[in-house]
């Protein structure tokens, strides 16, 4: 049985190695077909391949053949993707790789379980499901977790933004000036900012821009942010008192929801602190009887 498993681990390792020597080789073919362009005088489109070259792996592209569900499975996977931070294309085929190579791990452990430690069926069968199940709803996690701290970060980045604005510079200069600041202290949000920024820079409107940065980050606060915005875009108003009142709102919900979280942790707090504080009260109470009554027998 142990020579079986061996074979087959050699047969995917095998047919997995032969189809990223097809996808390298077809890619190379490409490469040098681009290489042929520049020499006519279409540079471009070959650094932007090149560039795809650098960023790409084997196993990406591999992972993007493995997984090649329908165009709306593959928005889906994609839009889930963005909203983790994982925006450039390579991240699929990525995501893809480690999704169903994760599978064929956790089935080959099944199946070790119900050939050695003699497993019920049930268990081999359901952990590769499992296995299946479980990378998407980690990428669900994983975006929830960064649009907290996006929305964490979003008052004093818009303080900042303020405070720069009231300098004299404009508000997608202030941005950007915040943006490099704030880097290392706040990278989802300096980098969903700059995204914005770079958008704005190739020519995209603001109003589509501001409504994608909406998209990508589905939030109250940030929704609230873009209306605020884009209303001023469309008004002139001046952004920068708009913005401080924004600010001092979020800060306030901030507190607000400190203040329930703290109101809700004393009360279970006290679920679980009253059965150690009534035991000794208990005991004091009967110790004495049970006493009495044992040296009455």
């Amino acid at each position: 049985m142990l020579g079986l498993l061996f074979l087959v681990a050699c047969l995917i390792f095998l047919s997995t190695f032969l189809l990223a020597k097809r996808l390298s080789s077809s890619q190379q073919q490409q490469l040098e077909i681009e290489h042929l362009k520049v020499r006519v005088g279409i540079l471009n489109r070959y650094v932007e391949e090149k560039q795809k070259e650098q960023r790409a792996c084997w196993w990406c592209n591999l992972g993007r053949v493995l997984g090649s569900p329908g165009k709306k499975e593959l928005e889906k996977t994609r839009d889930m993707l963005i909203k983790a931070g994982f925006r450039d294309d390579h991240h699929i085929g990525a995501y893809f790789f480690i999704k169903y190579g994760f599978v064929l791990f956790i089935a080959l452990i099944g199946l070790g379980l119900w050939t050695w430690f003699n497993a019920k069926v049930e268990i081999a069968l359901i952990l590769p499901v499992i296995a299946l199940l479980l990378p998407e709803r980690v990428l669900i996690e994983m975006g929830k977790m960064r649009l907290n701290r996006i929305k964490d970060a979003l008052p004093d980045f818009l303080d900042m933004a303020n405070i720069c604005m009231n300098a004299g510079l404009s508000y997608l200069v202030a941005f950007k000036r915040v943006t490099e600041e704030l880097d290392e202290m706040y990278p989802e949000i300096c980098y969903e900012f700059q995204y914005l920024l770079d958008q704005i820079q190739i020519g995209v409107p603001r109003q589509e821009a501001l409504k994608q940065f909406a998209e990508r980050n589905p939030s109250d606060e940030v929704k609230e942010l873009i209306q605020v915005l884009a209303q001023n875009e469309k008004l002139g108003t001046p952004i920068g008192l708009a913005l401080n009142e924004f600010s001092r709102r979020l800060y306030q919900q901030r507190e607000s929801k400190i203040e329930e979280k703290a109101a809700k942790t004393s009360a279970k707090m006290a679920i679980i602190i009253l059965p150690f504080l009534m035991l000794p009260y208990f005991i004091l109470m009967i110790g004495e009887k049970m006493v009495m009554l044992g040296r009455s027998f």
